[in-house]
């Protein structure tokens, strides 16, 4: 016996539900809608006088068995329809899904508790989203924690910890471009260890690393940390990009100067309005130039643009 309908029997409204829903369940099954109109006020009057004095509720069900449709409310069972024939399980689930849906759109008690378990639901999706999201967005701290990581990586010098040619590059092209547009000062300080050559061959590969290092300590400490741009070009060749005037960057290169015992040049440009990062760079490395010429461990000002020096002895 399968049940297709399921009903609570308070008041009227709810038997001439009952009685609609009847008439609905016979005329889907194929069964005499006619015939089951008569059936169905005897039924109901019996369930009308039990609900005038009964305490509790009535509760009805429509049930098909094989090729029969009864109605039940209560210690009564009553056929409903004979129909013409017997119905399958398909036929029977949709007939049970349909009267289902069609009981609760008129229940209000189950009307409540469905919106009851849509809230609820909504609620724990939401809940749900909300921590899929913290997911995420925990996730994209993470990735870009690890690109920003893999990009200072790729743009640090392995050795003395500072920024390295491909980012030197970069950077001074960007700094260049916006001290212009801003109208600030800018200064290029262009530093060669003096007679590197000698002494790493004198002490050894290991020896020079911590003098390479030394170098990169002393830059760092004479200049701001997290404005100014001290970069290792590559060899015993370094640079800072200085974001202040040339007296400021004088006193800087004066600092590296004692620190590293006057064994290095330097040679120091600041940007003109006609400069662009090429022509800077030339006028900085001029000047280094001319600091080695005058005999090494000094710093010398910018002068006029010449071709560009050989630069085979250190």
């Amino acid at each position: 016996m399968k049940q297709v309908l399921s009903l609570t029997i308070m008041v009227e409204p709810d038997r001439r539900r009952l009685a609609q829903f009847a008439i609905e369940a016979v005329r889907a099954a194929g069964g005499n809608v006619f015939a089951t109109a008569a059936t169905l006020d005897a039924i109901l009057g019996g369930l009308r006088q039990a609900g005038t004095s009964a305490i509790e509720p009535a509760h009805a069900e429509i049930t098909v068995d094989d090729d029969r449709m009864f109605l039940s409310w209560n210690e009564h069972h009553d056929l409903l329809s004979v129909l013409p024939a017997r119905l399958s399980d398909t036929e029977l689930n949709k007939l049970t899904e349909r009267f289902r849906r069609a009981s609760e759109s008129t229940d209000p008690e189950l009307l409540r508790r469905r919106n009851q378990e849509i809230t609820a639901e909504l609620e724990r999706a939401k809940a749900r989203a909300a921590a899929e999201l913290a997911g995420l967005e925990a996730a994209l701290d993470r990735k870009k924690n690890e690109l920003q990581e893999s990009i200072r990586v790729a743009e640090t010098d392995s050795l003395t910890g500072l920024i390295n040619r491909g980012a030197y590059d970069a950077r001074l092209q960007e700094a260049v471009a916006r001290c212009k547009r801003q109208r600030e000062t800018l200064c290029l300080m262009l530093l060669d260890l003096d007679k590197f050559k000698e002494i790493n061959d004198t002490h050894g590969h290991q020896y020079g690393d911590e003098y390479l290092k030394r170098m990169a300590q002393a830059m760092r400490a004479s200049v701001r940390e997290n404005v100014d741009l001290p970069c290792r070009m590559g060899g015993d060749e370094f640079a800072i990009i200085m974001f202040t005037d040339k007296a400021n960057t004088r006193r800087a290169a004066q600092r590296i100067l004692d620190k590293m015992e006057r064994r290095t040049s330097i040679g120091i440009a600041d940007m003109q309005p006609q400069d662009n990062a090429t022509t800077l760079v030339a006028r900085a490395d001029a000047a280094l130039y001319e600091a080695k010429h005058q005999g090494r461990g000094r710093y010398v000002d910018s002068v006029p643009v010449m071709p560009q020096p050989m630069r085979g002895q250190a």
